[in-house]
């Protein structure tokens, strides 16, 4: 009867290093989840910029089209394009146009930024998480240790 101490404590240190590992790897674990989460943010951000970028071209292209419509129109009617209203028309037309496409750019940036933004803290997470396994893991060693070390001495393994 006398191993049984001496057994129990073997097994308390075995024990509390299976969760000192189970902590370590739980943080790295988490680590590895907040570090896919950031590149597929990484990866909608740049979506969003090139989705932008098209969508910008294509609100420009409108704006061309707009214009060209008004100018054959009033062409077609005998009106000069090169003086007064009907120039000022397709400027202004020009010039919705350019505030149409930068809205769009805009806002593709800002939603870029975003995602961005969540990617940055998912890396932050993921460190804190890998930070705190290591911690965790090693408090729960020592802690366990030192219990199964007491608990060791209490049943008089140790003098």
């Amino acid at each position: 009867m006398p191993a049984l101490p001496a057994i129990a404590a073997v097994m308390a240190v075995v024990g509390t290093s299976v969760s000192a590992y189970s902590a370590v790897a739980s943080g790295e674990s988490q680590k590895e989840a907040a570090d896919y989460n950031a590149k597929v943010g990484q990866m909608k951000a740049q979506d969003a910029l090139q989705r932008g970028a098209i969508d910008a071209a294509a609100k420009r292209d409108q704006a061309r089209e707009v214009a060209s419509t008004q100018a054959e129109g009033m062409a077609m009617s005998g009106v000069a394009l090169d003086t007064g209203t009907p120039l000022a028309l397709l400027t202004e037309t020009a010039g919705l146009g350019e505030l149409d496409a930068l809205k769009v750019k805009n806002n593709a940036v800002l939603e870029g930024w975003g995602y961005k933004a969540q990617s940055d803290l998912d890396q932050f997470q993921g460190r804190n998480a890998r930070t705190a396994g290591y911690l965790n893991g090693a408090g729960t060693f020592l802690g366990g240790t030192s219990n199964a070390y007491f608990g060791a001495k209490q049943a008089g393994l140790f003098s």
